[in-house]
């Protein structure tokens, strides 16, 4: 399960760039389809990693790109959350499409003086 190094990658980058006062409520990431990230495991990792840390309680929200398909055949493209599916010209085998980009898009912090 890469998700748990995926998981403890990303808590490491928080604890870097958040700021030493004020407690994390979330972290948004952007993943792209070709990643193969399993949203609920990962969320199962992030959990387990932050257990007993200063990110407890924090919620990871993952937006997972769609794969993008193009039919070779009638030149349609559009986007699918599965890389298999025929097109609605009868193309069985349009061709899939995806990054691998996992960026850390921001990180919410709730402040001391509003706690």
């Amino acid at each position: 399960m890469h998700e748990f190094s995926i998981a403890e990658s990303i808590a490491t980058q928080v604890c870097r760039y958040a700021p030493a006062t004020g407690r994390v409520c979330s972290v948004e990431i952007r993943v792209g389809a070709l990643r193969g990230l399993e949203p609920s495991s990962l969320e199962m990792c992030w959990q387990a990693v932050i257990h007993d840390s200063p990110l407890a309680g924090s919620e990871l929200l993952v937006d997972l790109l769609p794969w993008t398909i193009a039919c070779p055949a009638c030149g349609q493209t559009w986007t699918s959350p599965v890389p298999f599916v025929a097109c609605s010209c009868g193309e069985p085998r349009p061709n899939p499409t995806a990054s691998d980009e996992l960026d850390l898009v921001s990180i919410t912090i709730e402040d001391e003086m509003e706690a």
